[in-house]
């Protein structure tokens, strides 16, 4: 059997990225966080201090404006 490793093992994800993460997440530590960006050349990490694992739920209005901020800034 051939197991496939993860893009993010990889290091083969060459998009431009943004990983966001709750600063209070008790699943995911920051250095799972940091080591998961330095992976990804050239990607973003935005941190909500006061969020936990649930980003999407907790912060759906902040997580949409940094998106759009995010795609607004890549190159046409």
């Amino acid at each position: 059997m051939t197991t496939a490793r993860p893009p993010t093992e990889a290091g083969t994800i060459r998009a431009p990225t943004l990983i966001i993460w709750g600063g209070r997440d008790e699943l995911l530590q920051w250095e799972e966080q940091d080591s998961l960006s330095a992976k990804i050349p050239g990607s973003r990490v935005v941190v909500y201090t006061d969020t936990g694992h649930l980003v999407l739920w907790e912060q759906p209005e902040l997580v949409a404006a940094d998106l759009k901020t995010f795609v607004e800034s890549l190159p046409a």
